[in-house]
């Protein structure tokens, strides 16, 4: 074996959280259960979190994902690399589940599921905003998608890498992906907002993102209080520039169009029929299921608040 990949090979057992803290991500939530809000005993012993394969920070500048040092390859260029493609785990898994008499119905409840799209989504996010990514390395049994046992913990030994990765390749149609330690040769993508122009913010690139107005003729013009304003078609350009193609409230990559781009819905946090401001500072970049949620959801309110609070934040970054 490579001596460099040899090297790697954990030669302890980190508790995941100690690798969670270590990265510079907030570990406050485990001390209470996902689904209540009780506090728990042990925080490290949290079944919400400890057992997860990715985590991220609340800000999302920082993603930790977790690998098996068993499946490490080094590359012809003498890289450390993992290669991976956790959309096709989980659907490979859940048309297995489909074929379980419990399944009949389609009501396929297994942790492994979410596990898998919350790393992928991750490994996305990564991808898309060119943001180095921290890596725990395990040692022990690979676990097989056969293993309906998904609750228990197989490693033994796990420990933070000190090098930061990198996204290199992430496939948007499949969900393959290479994760390569250390620098990596990976160029941002060109990005265009609102599906016409080129668009600059910050002398930052950014996807090719379209919303719901791309090919609907709205008035640019609106009456509020009986005076007529008018909307400045620039906001939403640069509003869905600056999202790079993830809705700001979930973070969750808006889905791929036919011709390439990525669908997202520019929302104005609070509606210009109540005075709100056709401003980058009032308009958010959500996703269609998200904008819906903002418009009729029971907890409306506070999505309200929580969009304001995530605009200034981004706003505050650029």
């Amino acid at each position: 074996m490579d001596t460099a990949l040899q090297a790697l090979r954990p030669m302890g057992k980190w508790m995941i959280i100690d690798c969670v803290q270590e990265a510079g991500i907030d570990i406050s939530a485990w001390s209470f259960r996902r689904k209540d809000g009780q506090p728990v005993a042990l925080p490290q012993s949290n079944g919400g979190y400890c057992y997860e394969w990715s985590f991220r920070s609340n800000d999302r500048s920082i993603f930790l994902l977790c690998v098996w040092f068993e499946e490490l390859r080094v590359d012809i260029r003498g890289r450390i690399n993992f290669s991976g493609n956790l959309v096709a785990y989980a659907d490979t898994l859940i048309r297995r589940l489909e074929k379980d008499p419990k399944n009949r119905n389609r009501t396929i409840k297994d942790p492994r599921i979410s596990r898998a799209q919350h790393f992928n989504s991750t490994v996305q996010l990564a991808y898309l905003n060119s943001v180095p990514v921290r890596v725990v390395i395990v040692s022990g049994p690979v676990r097989e998608i056969e293993d309906i046992s998904s609750g228990n913990d197989r490693a033994v030994g796990r420990y933070l890498d000190g090098e930061s990765w990198a996204v290199e390749q992430f496939d948007q149609d499949t969900g393959a992906f290479v994760l390569v330690r250390g620098s990596s040769s990976y160029q941002p993508l060109e990005i265009i907002g609102g599906g016409a122009d080129t668009v600059s913010l910050s002398d930052v690139d950014v996807q090719v993102v379209s919303d719901q107005f791309l090919k609907e003729n709205r008035s640019d013009a609106y009456t509020y209080n009986g005076i007529q304003r008018y909307r400045d078609p620039k906001v939403r350009e640069l509003v869905l520039a600056r999202s790079k193609g993830v809705c700001e409230l979930t973070m969750v990559p808006g889905f791929k169009m036919a011709n390439g781009g990525f669908y997202l819905e520019t929302h104005h946090v609070v509606p210009l029929s109540e005075g709100g401001a056709d401003t980058v500072e009032n308009v958010i970049a959500l996703s269609a299921d998200a904008h819906r949620q903002a418009h009729y959801g029971a907890d409306r309110d506070r999505l309200r608040r929580q969009c304001l609070e995530i605009v200034a934040e981004r706003l505050k970054s650029l």
